[in-house]
């Protein structure tokens, strides 16, 4: 997740009296691992490994609930799934890692899969002081244009509708892994996220990342598209 992090610079004076030999230690502390990227980054090589029952412990307890409720039953359903979708991804690049709220945050990857490029996006929630796989969640979210994989001549709005049980909630909207600033209209249950540009996006692949939640629970998506270009 991003986070603003200070330089810190810890200066160790070695002054006695008035010695003109004291020296001056400037220690540069490292910025620390980003825990969302850390935790996505995992799950991706569990996936690629096979290893269902370790997917298993990165999920968050609501999400296991959703998707086993039991270890057993996730070995045979969901967890499969999951291990495709995770381990079909190569050369995954994180283009989103953020901390939304003090409870949820967001990884997206920019990868391939089956020779062609694709992303993918998961929400994460906060437990204790670690970061899990936040799925299977009520909060859906649908792209309304462009279309994934599609090519459009010009593209000057992106949109994605969002549907959940209805309460209050955050929603954030990257485009090409920089935040937008979307309007809503709709209901709290059933709403859409657009943005519009002016001029137009320019011709080339982008990405589109959209992140919402709701009351207690999370959703994510990401998909890309192409401007400017046929679709021949």
């Amino acid at each position: 997740m991003k986070r603003l992090v200070p330089l810190v610079l810890v200066l160790a004076l070695a002054a006695c009296g008035g010695d003109k030999s004291a020296q001056t230690t400037i220690r540069l502390q490292p910025a620390p691992t980003d825990p969302g990227k850390a935790a996505v980054q995992a799950a991706l090589e569990a996936a690629a490994a096979g290893k269902i029952d370790r997917l298993w412990g990165m999920l968050s307890a609501g999400s296991r609930q959703r998707l086993g409720p039991t270890l057993s039953r996730f070995r045979s359903g969901a967890g499969g799934e999951l291990a495709d979708r995770f381990g079909s991804l190569r050369n995954a690049k994180v283009i989103v890692s953020e901390r939304i709220t003090p409870e949820f945050g967001i990884v997206a990857v920019d990868g391939r899969r089956g020779g062609k490029r694709v992303v993918d996006a998961v929400p994460l929630r906060l437990e204790g002081t670690g970061w899990k796989l936040e799925l299977g969640s009520p909060v859906k979210i649908r792209p309304i244009g462009p279309l994934p994989g599609k090519h459009e001549p010009v593209v000057a709005q992106i949109a994605a509708a969002v549907t959940g049980p209805g309460g209050s909630g955050t929603a954030v909207m990257y485009l090409d892994g920089h935040t937008e600033n979307p309007k809503v209209a709709g209901t709290s249950s059933n709403s859409t996220l657009y943005a519009s540009f002016e001029p137009p996006l320019d011709p080339g692949r982008h990405t589109v990342v959209v992140f919402a939640s709701d009351g207690g629970d999370a959703g994510a998506t990401a998909w890309d598209f192409t401007a400017g270009r046929s679709s021949g």
